[in-house]
């Protein structure tokens, strides 16, 4: 007869026990599964996924002429927005290490991010005089993006819901605003007024070619306003309208294994929308810095 090893005999009595276990645990998991698909669900709910981005007024305030002064969720999403970038600073500024932890080296990453990989990378010139406002308005569409992931009660009938004041398009066309002013500023500050509009035309083109680059150019101008703020706004109505639609889903099929796989593709596409939050903050910064880099630069 062969030997045995000591230890040999245990060793395979607890593999085949783990063996027995795993295929309980699947068993387990199987009966699980088919329960899920066969028990009812609960009462039927209705759920409107457009009424989650309708803005209703939280308080009613008078209007001024055709502007409605009252709070919104959105404004509401605003002032968070505010605040916390306002607490981070200040424990920021209260907490700086030589030996810096893992939450202001979490800062300081985000900021070299900021200063060296978008304003540093793409602005010739005017990098530090203008990275104070590619700063604010990265950090400031970041922290609003991230906050819209974070369910709130401000949905319909106060539900916890996902919104985001960068899914609101006032709000996205502001910023994009700014954009286009600092921009225009930038190149009349640097060149004077005569010679920045002159830029725009080049100069050995022939008289009618140069005045169509000129209106061409100008149009360009308009529409940097209207691509910043529609694609910020789409990319995150996109992302919250499809989270809506899952939610939605579970409760028109009403049962629970549906309601399981629904949930399941949820939290990828939550995962995901953590990704285009930050891209987002990324390139609507980066955009940013190229436009006012390019006015300060512009030769033809």
């Amino acid at each position: 007869m062969a030997e045995v090893a000591p230890g040999q005999g245990s060793t395979a009595v607890v593999e085949r026990r783990r063996s027995k276990l795993r295929r309980v645990w699947i068993g387990v998991v199987l009966v699980a599964l088919v329960a899920l698909l066969f028990l009812p669900g609960g009462a039927k709910e209705t759920f409107e996924v457009s009424q989650e981005f309708t803005l209703h007024p939280i308080v009613k305030l008078p209007k001024v002429g055709p502007v409605d002064l009252s709070i919104t969720k959105a404004v509401i999403y605003l002032w968070i927005t505010v605040g916390v970038l306002a607490v981070i600073a200040l424990v920021v500024n209260r907490s700086l290490k030589a030996q810096p932890g893992r939450f202001q080296y979490a800062i300081e990453f985000l900021y070299e991010l900021a200063h060296d990989g978008i304003a540093g990378s793409v602005m010739k010139s005017g990098c530090d005089t203008w990275f104070p406002y590619i700063g604010s308005v990265f950090f400031f569409v970041l922290t609003a993006n991230l906050i819209g992931l974070i369910p709130l009660p401000f949905g319909e009938h106060g539900q916890l819901a996902f919104y985001a004041a960068t899914g609101n398009l006032n709000v996205t066309v502001v910023l994009a605003l700014f954009t286009f002013l600092f921009t225009q500023y930038a190149g009349v500050h640097n060149k004077g007024p005569l010679a920045y509009v002159r830029s725009w035309m080049p100069k050995g083109a022939p008289p009618f070619l140069r005045e169509f680059i000129f209106v061409i150019h100008i149009v360009s101008e308009v529409f940097r306003v209207v691509s910043l703020s529609v694609r910020l706004f789409a990319n995150m109505v996109a992302g919250h309208a499809i989270l809506a639609v899952f939610f939605a889903m579970a409760l028109i099929f009403q049962n629970y294994a549906i309601a399981v796989v629904l949930q399941g593709g949820s939290v990828i596409i939550f995962l995901f929308e953590i990704f285009v939050a930050v891209i987002q903050a990324f390139i609507f910064a980066i955009l940013s810095a190229v436009y006012i880099g390019g006015a300060l630069e512009q030769e033809h």
